[in-house]
């Protein structure tokens, strides 16, 4: 039996494994291991998290005691172990494990949760090797830890521990590269491209410029592609998708001005991807990446239209067809995504152009009449859905200000339906964003409330919607305080837009206040 084997009987006895805070009891554990147990046997042999456990017992018990001498070579044998150790914990299918054959890949989540629970205790290691033996870690390795500093644990491979060492290290290995942008272009080319190589969009060329005359997609050509060979950094290699975001994160403008080639076909291969977990996160990166990107470029090079093309699929991700949950998280992030997209194609400097011929103009309505309103008609069964496509018309609307006038034929309609419904208060939710979608209605488009059937059409939908409100206060618990203040306000701002048209639009709407009240004194806290 080899001295790790027997370190590693001695793990598997234990009933529980300490808190990796607990220092004083991994001494313990290590003082009970082998004593002609070094890093070189470790490295020789291997094995799992209860190998790792015992790693970590035995550096932490060396790090504290001197009984334990080490070889001269001692370092180039932990430089080893950190390659090793980072293989290990990796999000990656283990073939060394035999966990893969070529027509037997396992499953995402059980890849996730191998790496989950060998994590926390192989970048403990890493973190004390690379402190004790002063290691630069090759890329590789680093692209391991990167993986594991994904903002939010957006990967379910991270937990918060693991986030914070991981992070942690992370920081002080960047220390030693003198130039961080020459690391973010090496992983780009030399890691990045090759793994998306063969998953690259038709819609830009090899270099990641716009295509001129792009070749037609073949409908049935995302079933075919959808393989290891075609996407390895789907099946074979989960970190890809971390150490990009980490990437655009970490890249500044001016990085992004020299290299953006080498971004774009990345970011279209997640948007087109049809798993939702991965369009979701392309969706997350786009927008960072827009956020840093020089809108000159974007619109110069006419990768504006191109990322307008490959996001805008994604609004109509919608039941039966997808799952509402999944539909959720697609719809928030494609909304925000072209929203920050809008922003960032201003007309050029100097350049006047009326709002419906502006590029921002003509994608804002757009997001309306293709986005919102489309899919408003296919599901207004689904509350949830209908509660996000709301709250993100409020904010397109912020956005077109008084241009937003030509939609309140559609915009009216669409907020009074689900104000007046009388099973409103099943869903406080949907009811609220509602609300506040009315608000931003009134406020951007106040100039023409004052026509008597837009006037007629908010008045009904307010008093429908209070007296629901109050009939259900009891079902609705604390969010009917909330809901109560905001139909007050939102009845004041209509009152507040009638008096600034300066015409006869304040005196009528008073007036059917004054009438209203007078049938029905409850809607004297609506109209104060």
């Amino acid at each position: 039996m080899s001295a790790l084997t027997s370190a590693i009987a001695a793990i598997d006895s234990l009933h529980t494994i300490p808190p990796l805070t607990a220092d004083d009891e991994w001494r313990s554990i290590g003082a009970s291991l082998p004593d002609h147990l070094t890093l070189e046997r470790i490295t020789e042999d291997m094995h799992e998290r209860a190998g790792l456990v015992a790693l970590l017992a035995f550096l932490k018990h060396t790090h504290s005691t001197s009984t334990r001498q080490q070889p001269e070579h001692a370092a180039a044998s932990a430089q080893k172990l950190c390659e090793h150790v980072a293989r290990i914990i990796a999000p990656c299918p283990d073939s060394e494990a035999g966990q893969v054959s070529d027509d037997d890949y396992p499953e995402y989540e059980q890849v996730a949760h191998r790496s989950r629970d060998l994590a926390p205790y192989g970048l403990a290691v890493l973190r004390i090797l690379c402190n004790d033996y002063s290691i630069n870690l090759d890329v590789d390795t680093l692209l391991t830890v990167i993986s594991f500093t994904a903002p939010g644990l957006t990967d379910p491979w991270t937990t918060q521990g693991a986030c914070h060492v991981a992070r942690e290290l992370l920081s002080q290995q960047l220390l030693h590269r003198l130039d961080q942008s020459d690391l973010l272009e090496s992983i780009l080319k030399e890691y990045l491209r090759p793994a998306f190589a063969k998953s690259r969009p038709q819609a830009v060329t090899a270099s990641g410029r716009k295509a001129e005359f792009p070749q037609d997609d073949d409908p049935h050509r995302g079933l075919a592609d959808d393989t290891k060979e075609v996407k390895p950094w789907k099946y074979e290699d989960h970190r890809a998708i971390a150490v990009f975001h980490w990437v655009v994160l970490t890249a500044d403008s001016d990085v992004l001005k020299r290299l953006w080639p080498l971004f774009i076909p990345v970011l279209l291969a997640l948007l087109d991807d049809g798993t939702t977990r991965i369009r979701r996160r392309g969706l997350l990166i786009l927008d960072s990446f827009l956020e840093k990107f020089p809108s000159n470029i974007l619109r110069d090079t006419g990768l504006a239209s191109v990322f307008r093309d490959a996001v805008f699929p994604t609004l109509h991700f919608l039941p039966s067809i997808t799952p509402e949950e999944d539909s959720i998280l697609l719809l928030e992030a494609a909304y925000t995504a072209l929203l920050r997209l809008a922003r960032k194609t201003e007309s050029k400097a100097g350049k006047v152009e009326p709002h419906g011929t502006s590029p921002k103009g003509k994608l804002l309505d757009k997001l309306l009449r293709e986005g919102v309103f489309s899919s408003y008609f296919h599901v207004k069964e689904h509350v949830k859905i209908v509660a996000v496509l709301l709250m993100q018309t409020a904010k397109i609307l912020d956005e077109m200000q008084i241009y937003a006038v030509k939609h309140l034929k559609d915009l009216i309609p669409m907020h009074s339906e689900v104000l007046s419904n009388p099973f409103a208060a099943l869903a406080p939710a949907t009811l609220s964003a509602a609300i506040q979608g009315l608000q931003a209605v009134i406020a951007n488009c106040w100039p023409r409330l004052s026509i008597p059937a837009y006037q007629d059409e908010l008045i009904k939908a307010l008093v429908v919607c209070y007296m629901t409100v109050h009939d259900e206060r009891d079902q609705l618990g604390e969010r009917f305080a909330e809901l109560d203040v905001e139909l007050v306000k939102t009845a004041s701002m209509l009152t507040v837009a009638a008096k600034g048209t300066a015409g006869k639009g304040a005196e009528d709407l008073a007036d059917k206040a004054a009438l209203l009240v007078s049938k029905e004194p409850l809607l004297a806290g609506l109209f104060q």
